[in-house]
């Protein structure tokens, strides 16, 4: 048991990669062949067939030669250790795979035919975002012109941002905010101008951001004005444990969350067609903005 903790510290990047896609491949496609590893990463056979022999022996209880599918396939035994088993995982993969044959000559195109709908790219100079990281990294206090729907074109603050967060569709900054003295979420693309770091102290102690470190659950169930056999579809649907899904999110994301998924949490009446709700919702309200 050392000896795999040990190599998995050692891992490079490049092969962390390859035994990713080896669970991949195995777990939703039935079948891993080093046919597969020299397709996606433009290696040899000895090298892809040196990954395999390598995952196996860092996992032997996942994998098992089948002679009629003449390669691997998981067994009943199988646990994802260097994915996290999800669909949405693999797809994405496919997806970078088959953007990346067209630019790198060693890498064979999927063959599955694969198409995602993203979000629209949100324009943030790249001047901003090094400001934002950097503010983030060192805790650093930072002059910003921001803009908002009150302030259109924008209006000078000082915050101290901690962390970078996406919704689902733009991108956030959780910061301080020394006008409204108040944690806040400011979007990316809202910045204005140049961001400067302020060096002088602060006449006061910034408050700790209590709210970022509440965790609530979210408790979602079926909608109950649909039949029992329809609420069934939907949980099954949305991989429900039963005909519930909790979600453990931090406080200040619920909204987001909910707002992904189109989960309903204003004015909403039992007979909205709405496949699953909110049950603990009265609970929730209070962290929604």
């Amino acid at each position: 048991m050392n000896i795999k903790r040990n190599l998995d510290r050692e891992l490079k990047l490049d092969l962390y990669q390859r035994l990713r896609l080896i669970e991949m491949i195995a777990l939703w496609e039935g079948r891993l062949t080093s046919k597969s590893m020299m397709q996606a990463f433009g290696i040899k056979r000895q090298q892809a067939s040196k990954d395999i022999t390598y995952y196996r022996n860092l996992c032997p209880e996942n994998l098992e030669y089948d002679t009629k599918l003449k390669g691997y396939k998981t067994t009943k035994y199988f646990k994802a250790k260097y994915t996290d088993g999800s669909l949405d995982e693999y797809l994405k993969f496919l997806s970078f795979n088959k953007d990346a044959s067209s630019h790198v000559s060693s890498i064979t195109q999927v063959n599955t035919p694969i198409e995602l709908i993203m979000p629209p790219n949100r324009v943030v100079e790249p001047k901003i975002i090094r400001a934002l990281i950097k503010a983030c990294r060192n805790k650093e206090r930072i002059d910003v012109k921001y803009a908002s729907v009150k302030n259109p074109l924008g209006e000078e603050r000082n915050i101290i941002p901690h962390t970078l967060v996406t919704s689902g569709y733009r991108w956030h900054v959780r910061a301080y905010c020394e006008k409204d003295k108040k944690y806040k979420d400011f979007v990316l693309g809202r910045f204005l101008g140049d961001i400067e770091t302020i060096y002088e102290k602060l006449n006061h102690k910034v408050p700790e951001d209590k709210l970022w470190h509440t965790f609530i659950d979210l408790v979602i169930v079926p909608n109950p004005s649909y039949t029992a056999d329809q609420q069934k579809l939907f949980a099954r649907e949305r991989g429900m444990d039963g005909m519930k899904q909790v979600i453990n999110i931090r406080a200040p994301l619920a909204q987001y969350y909910l707002q992904l998924m189109h989960i309903p949490f204003r004015d909403y009446s039992a007979d909205m067609p709405h496949s699953v709700i909110l049950e603990n919702l009265d609970e929730v309200k209070k962290y929604l903005f």
